[in-house]
């Protein structure tokens, strides 16, 4: 303070005048806005009572007069003329309460929605542009919605929680394959996609991130464990996560599978949300944000030097690469294309809340990295023509920023590797199996994959339960099928509702083994005592499935094969057992006439997902060649109660 008061301090900034200039014309121009613009209300009111005493009045307290009083439901309003209205019938209802006058009124209208913005030059850490918010500043030290607020990030943090640690410490790729299928938190409540109740099925990474996938991020923080994806955030320099904090009784923790989907206890600022992005653009090197260069004395000596560019290397540079390669996708064919401009390469991700409070892009070329946030200072929900305001920033003041910039490509790092793999599991192509599905893909090289495919399958399958047919199954049907692929342990204790695919053990190393489930159809269903009235309901399951009517005929038949089954059981000629089909003279019901193979192109939904193409004659299942070794299980912890973002 002395040096500051007796001969002043130069504090050299970081801002960058061009681009900041850039930013706040951007910011400003009301045709960014085709929603409009409504105004909050701050307001404080002070009445000296008849009774002598102060009385002080608080935006709170007017809000909840005007919802008891039906005057009005929130503080927003489309003109200073409709504040101004309700500021006067709610300071005459006091003043009529109180019998006294006012002291003092504070009015103060905020534009809404509210934004902030962070630029960064990644190879320096230096913030060359910060946006605080819209409107007129008011006052010296105002609220900078860029380095002080703290917001929900959606799903911009997939990238930064889960997707990074994936690649980068857990061994999955981008070809890596999860079912997009219905899946459940720990404590059973379902986890929504942005877009909907439908699932896309087996998808890669890659693709996940390109469309925003809440249910495979989820999946994917699941594999490799909450705990890993926080360890990492914290490397990623966010400094409002908690790791396990008491609040008003109750116990919060980030560490949850909520994670994944940027469900916080607290949120994130823009400011440190853009230094993770930075740090995937300056090949995994984190910088500490910088809004300073130095400061010195009135003599020139330098107090504080901030020039150092050095980082922490908190990924491999391939890591980083490959996270840059995949939001490319994002950017060209995905949920944020609408932010390309001109020839210049960019990635990035987008990022909204599920009740669209926040809306975000942050992304980066290889000159800049920015990230915009778009949302009400109260927390009401964007409207409609609201939610893709932030790309529309975003790409308004990136592109103009690289107006005379020459394109430049992102710097592909030693140990990128191209390979060709099968689309369908992410694992080395099977001749003659996988050949409709190849496709190419990047790796590192010390995770590119060795193992064969183990979706696609060529032997005997269940046609009942579309699991791997056991040697004893009467439904079997042999031919070339698409299965799920087999999932990780953590994976399958981490979910609310058990795998129905695969199945785990351990060996004698104390090592666990994913491997694909069988069939229930082995010498414990057999030796049942209802296992006659049992196989007459499965029986009836597929011959309703492939077009028998419900009825009793349908039934006597699924009863007939009940009988034909367990006698060949007896026999020993469960190898050669086929279905007995009805003729199509025996039944005068439509979709009950004679079926050649009545197992082909059938799907149990509570199991399998299963493509068949039957060959001519069924035999006994082949040995299953898919077995796999799975990641170690890791500490898992329940999914928390924040909200499920959108893209």
């Amino acid at each position: 303070y002395a040096l500051l008061y007796s001969g002043g301090l130069k504090i050299y900034s970081t801002q960058d005048p061009k681009i900041q200039s850039i930013a706040d014309e951007v910011i400003a121009n009301p045709d960014n806005y085709p929603g409009g613009t409504v105004f909050l209300l701050n307001y404080q009111l002070s009445i000296k009572g008849s009774d002598g005493k102060t009385h002080n009045y608080s935006s709170e307290m007017m809000e909840r007069w005007l919802k008891e009083t039906g005057n009005g439901r929130n503080l927003l309003y489309r003109s200073q003329d409709s504040a101004n209205a309700a500021i006067d019938q709610f300071k005459s209802a006091m003043l009529s309460e109180t019998g006294g006058e006012v002291l003092a009124e504070n009015i103060h209208l905020v534009p809404q929605p509210q934004v902030s913005v962070t630029i960064e030059d990644q190879h320096t850490g230096y913030v060359v542009a910060v946006v605080g918010g819209r409107g007129n500043k008011e006052a010296s030290r105002t609220l900078n919605r860029a380095t002080d607020t703290v917001r929900q990030p959606g799903s911009t943090f997939k990238i930064v929680s889960t997707y990074a640690p994936a690649l980068d410490a857990a061994g999955l790729t981008l070809a890596t394959v999860i079912k997009d299928a219905p899946f459940y938190y720990t404590n059973g409540r379902q986890v929504r996609n942005w877009y909907g109740e439908s699932y896309r099925g087996l998808t890669s990474l890659r693709t996940a991130i390109e469309q925003s996938m809440n249910v495979i991020a989820v999946k994917t923080l699941t594999w490799i464990t909450p705990q890993l994806g926080f360890d990492y955030l914290k490397k990623f320099g966010f400094t409002t996560l908690v790791d396990h904090e008491e609040i008003g009784g109750r116990v919060y923790s980030d560490i949850q599978q909520t994670m994944a989907l940027g469900g916080l206890t607290k949120g994130v600022k823009n400011i440190e949300l853009n230094a993770a992005f930075a740090s995937i653009a300056d090949g995994g090197v984190y910088i500490k944000p910088k809004l300073y260069t130095k400061i010195v004395d009135h003599d020139g000596n330098v107090l504080l030097d901030n020039t150092d560019p050095k980082g922490t290397q908190i990924l491999k540079p391939t890591t980083a690469y490959l996270l840059t390669s995949a939001m490319e996708d994002v950017v060209t064919k995905g949920t944020g294309k609408s932010v390309n401009f001109g020839k210049t390469p960019i990635a990035g991700k987008t990022g909204t809340t599920s009740k669209n409070n926040d809306v975000w892009f942050a992304g980066y070329s290889n000159y800049y990295t920015a990230t915009t946030w778009v949302g009400y200072d109260d927390n009401t929900k964007l409207g409609k023509g609201q939610t893709s305001l932030a790309k529309v920033l975003w790409k308004g003041i990136m592109s103009k920023i690289h107006e005379d910039l020459p394109s430049s490509n992102f710097e592909k790092p030693d140990g990128i590797v191209e390979m060709t793999v099968c689309s369908k599991s992410g694992k080395l192509p099977i001749a003659g199996l996988c050949d409709a599905t190849l496709k190419k893909e990047i790796f590192a090289k010390d995770t590119v994959p060795t193992d064969p495919c183990d979706v696609h399958y060529s032997g005997s399958i269940c046609a009942y339960s579309g699991a791997v047919a056991n040697d004893y199954c009467p439904f079997h049907m042999q031919g070339v099928f698409t299965l799920d692929p087999v999932e990780a342990p953590s994976l399958a204790q981490g979910s609310g509702r058990k795998s129905a695919n695969s199945e785990y053990e351990t060996d004698a190393e104390g090592r666990q083994r994913v491997v694909r489930k069988r069939c229930e159809h082995d010498l414990a269903f057999w030796s049942q005592p209802n296992v006659e009235s049992k196989l007459a309901q499965e029986f009836l399951q597929v011959l309703l499935r492939n077009g028998y009517p419900q009825n009793d005929a349908t039934v006597a038949l699924a009863a007939q094969n009940a009988q034909a089954a367990l006698q060949a059981y007896y026999n020993g000629t469960l190898a050669s057992f086929s279905m007995i089909t009805a003729p199509a003279a025996a039944t005068s019901e439509p979709g009950a006439g004679d079926v050649a193979d009545p197992n082909a192109q059938t799907t149990n939904p509570n199991t399998a997902d299963t493509t068949a193409t039957p060959a001519a004659a069924a035999g006994a299942a082949a040995a299953d060649p898919n077995a796999q070794a799975a990641p170690t299980q890791g500490a898992e912890q329940g999914a928390g109660t924040a909200q499920v973002p959108g893209q």
